[in-house]
């Protein structure tokens, strides 16, 4: 190792700001370029630059640097780099757990309404002929309880009880079913 390189390693052990600013100077914009070659994300490539450079001061006192600076920065980078690509296959795997997670709770919640709704319509069919008719009418072509009176020819107040009925069997029928 050169002695230069000898003395800005001890400065900067000694905590000499100025050197290693001139070190982060001289070495950043190829070290992010390096990253990004990894990376193939800018952003990230100067995130895990800018970490090393903070790692490497917060522990400069115990840093043991055997050869060329260079060489370790780039080493550091490159360890710092697979550990992003790591992290990334995690995260992929995780995000695609969840989107299969999420697809089989759409199945199932497809399959359980349509079976719920298979059971209403059987419950529904089973229901007297006009006591049917008035809660359909009600419930699925949204009439108002005059307006069933008048098609059916019956009382309003027929229709209202005709529906109370139709909840109780249905609620009935239902309970297990659901």
């Amino acid at each position: 190792m050169p002695k230069d390189e000898q003395q800005i390693i001890a400065e900067m052990r000694l905590g000499r700001q100025d050197t290693f600013r001139e070190v982060f100077d001289a070495h950043y914009e190829g070290l992010c370029r390096y990253a990004f070659t990894l990376l193939k994300d800018m952003d990230d490539a100067e995130d895990i630059v800018q970490a090393a450079f903070v790692k490497i001061w917060e522990k400069r006192a115990e840093i043991e640097i055997r050869f060329a600076l260079r060489s370790y920065l780039f080493k550091t980078i490159y360890h710092q780099c697979l550990n992003q690509l790591q992290h990334r296959e995690v995260q992929l795997k995780h995000q695609a757990y969840g989107q299969q997670e999420m697809k089989s709770e759409v199945a199932l919640s497809v399959a359980f309404s349509d079976e719920l709704e298979d059971n209403i319509n059987n419950a529904i069919n089973t229901l007297p002929p006009q006591c049917r008719a008035v809660f359909v009418m009600s419930r699925y072509e949204e009439l108002k309880h005059a307006e069933i009176a008048d098609q059916l020819g019956i009382s309003v107040n027929t229709v209202q009880n005709q529906i109370s009925k139709a909840l109780g069997i249905l609620r009935t029928a239902l309970k297990d079913r659901v």
